[in-house]
C-alpha cells in the first residue's frame, strides 16, 4: 500500500528514526497509535514464551502497520522492529471511529488491507502443514529476494520466516548452493538466479502433491 498520510492526520504525525534492530513497538505494549514506513523496512515479529522470535511479516516504504489494534482495541500483539535503519511516520490515533471520521479513504484502505494480511496469514498455516521444511525455505527465500534483494538476508531470518530449525535451513543451503540454484559467492544465502528459485518452488510443490 503506497495511500501516503492524509493532511487531516498531518497535525497527530511524528517522524521517527530507528536504528538497526531497534523495536519501534514490543507486543503486549499498550496500542498508541499506528505507522507507516517512509524509509528502510519493519520486521513484525512473534515471541513466544521460550523467548524464541518469529518473523510474521515485512513492511517496506509506503506500508502502514501496528492499525490492527484499532480494530480490536487490543495491545500490539506483536514486536515489530527496524530490519535495517528506517524513518517511520507515527500516527497517534487510538481509535477506528476516529480514524473512519478524519480518514475515511484511509480507513477503507486499511481494512482491506487486514483482510489480505488474514487471507497470507492462513495461505502460511496451510503451508506449514501442506509442504515440508525444503519448501517453506524456499518459499522463504523466494519472497524475501523478490520483495527485498538488496537486504542481506541471512540463515536465522529464513529459519524464523519458514519455522523450520536454523540447522536444517543452512544444510538445505548449502545443497541448493551445490546445485547452482543459490551463489556460491555470496556468504549468506543468495540466489544465483531467482527464476531458477522458482521453478524449483513449483516442481517440489507438484511432486508433494
Amino acid at each position: 500500500m503506497t495511500i501516503p498520510i492524509p493532511t487531516s492526520l498531518k497535525e497527530m504525525t511524528s517522524k521517527l528514526t530507528v536504528c538497526k534492530q531497534e523495536a519501534v513497538y514490543f507486543s503486549n505494549n499498550k496500542a498508541s497509535g499506528f505507522y507507516r514506513v517512509e524509509s528502510g523496512f519493519i520486521g513484525l515479529y512473534q515471541v513466544a514464551e521460550t523467548g524464541k522470535e518469529s518473523l510474521l511479516r515485512l513492511y517496506g516504504k509506503g506500508s502502514y502497520f501496528g492499525y490492527r489494534s484499532l480494530f480490536t482495541h487490543q495491545r500490539y500483539p506483536a514486536t515489530a522492529r527496524a530490519m535495517e535503519n528506517s524513518v517511520v511516520s507515527r500516527v497517534n490515533i487510538h481509535t477506528f471511529e476516529d480514524l473512519q471520521q478524519l480518514a475515511p479513504s484511509l480507513t477503507k484502505a486499511l481494512t482491506t488491507e487486514v483482510c489480505q494480511e488474514l487471507g497470507e496469514a492462513e495461505r502460511r498455516l496451510v503451508q506449514f502443514s501442506a509442504f515440508n521444511a525444503k519448501n517453506r525455505i524456499i518459499d522463504a527465500i523466494q519472497h524475501f529476494f523478490a520483495y527485498y534483494p538488496h537486504y542481506p538476508w541471512t540463515y536465522r531470518e529464513i529459519s524464523e520466516y519458514s519455522a523450520t530449525d536454523v540447522t536444517t535451513v543452512i544444510r538445505f543451503c548449502k545443497t541448493l548452493k551445490q546445485s547452482g540454484v543459490l551463489s556460491i559467492h555470496h556468504r549468506n544465502p543468495h540466489p544465483a538466479d531467482l527464476s531458477k528459485l522458482t521453478s524449483l518452488n513449483s516442481l517440489s510443490k507438484e511432486k508433494v502433491e
